[in-house]
């Protein structure tokens, strides 16, 4: 092995523990905890946000995983804080696997850092992810329904895109799932229901933070540059924070929000969020525009949404 070649593992291996701490890939901080060698192994770009940056990271880790042996794949995901153990602390998904295969905690901590040896080696031979184009696609029209239900919510989102670029076959879609005071945690993936209702098919559900579940649309049929495909698909939401918001990732040409509130108390107050930063969306104190109930239901449309900016509804519950 050559000295380059082995130093560049070395800084993988510190990458990755210092990924490992804490809540692991579901830490708020994890953009920021990543350096420049795991970076670049997951195709980050210096204009990605934070979400994108998440993004890459969670499903580089989770694709080197996959590549270990299989002997390993548990031991990998409590390290790095995938699958069951999933928003505990380090030391204590490693003592949960450690109880499940009768193994003391020093043996559980000499395990984790040599299965983090073995995907530093692997990230060090893979090649750096491609990075992606600024825009693959954009959104014509997003359309959602947003029915609060206790302290959930059921959502219908109708979305038309545009390809920027020939062959895409898959369209990375996430949503935001709100913290509720009392149920601490990541929100538990097989409590959120993602059914296509019609244009395509849902996959690689996976969770990308403690409120944050990703996964991937897949058309019919590739669609090649300038083709406009239309999804139509629900969720269910276990949790939710008193707002919705788009916040998109690329540029949204038109977006129209619905919120019928007929299975909880009438809002105290509905007002407007329009362009703000996403950390400041959630926040009930700034002035906004307010907004009125017509019978149970509440409706706004935003034009020309920019990335990274939130637009939608948010209310105080009654």
């Amino acid at each position: 092995m050559s000295l380059n070649a082995r130093d560049e593992i070395e800084a993988l291996v510190s990458e990755l523990k210092k990924v490992r701490k804490g809540l692991g890939i579901q830490a708020k901080a994890l953009p920021d905890t990543a350096g420049p060698p795991l970076r670049r192994v997951a195709g980050v770009l210096d204009t990605d946000p934070p979400g994108t940056v998440r993004e890459k990271l969670v499903r580089t880790l989770g694709d080197l995983i996959t590549r270990l042996p299989e002997g390993n794949h548990a031991i990998a995901q409590a390290v790095l804080g995938f699958g069951a153990t999933a928003g505990k602390l380090y030391t204590h998904r490693l003592e949960e696997l450690g109880r499940e295969a009768d193994r003391d905690m020093r043996t559980m901590q000499r395990r984790a850092d040599e299965v983090v040896y073995l995907l530093a080696e692997l990230a060090a031979t893979s090649a750096p992810a491609p990075p992606r184009p600024e825009s693959p696609w954009h959104t014509t029209a997003l359309d959602v329904d947003l029915i609060p239900d206790g302290a959930g919510a059921e959502v219908f989102e109708k979305r038309e895109i545009v390809s920027h670029v020939p062959d895409l076959a898959e369209i990375e879609h996430g949503i935001s799932l709100g913290r509720v005071l009392g149920r601490p945690g990541p929100v538990d993936l097989k409590d959120v229901g993602i059914e296509v209702l019609r244009g395509g098919e849902v996959h690689s559900a996976r969770i990308l933070s403690s409120s944050r579940v990703g996964f991937q649309l897949r058309p019919p049929r590739v669609l090649g540059v300038g083709d406009r495909h239309e999804f139509f698909f629900r969720i269910n939401v276990p949790k939710i924070s008193p707002f919705y918001c788009c916040t998109p990732e690329f540029p949204c040409e038109r977006f129209r929000l619905n919120v019928r509130f007929d299975r909880i108390p009438p809002p105290l107050r509905i007002w407007r969020i329009d362009g703000e930063f996403s950390k400041d969306a959630e926040d009930p104190l700034p002035v906004r525009k307010p907004l009125s109930l017509d019978g149970f239901e509440v409706g706004a449309d935003f034009e020309n949404l920019q990335p990274a900016r939130s637009y939608g509804i948010g209310w105080q519950p009654g």
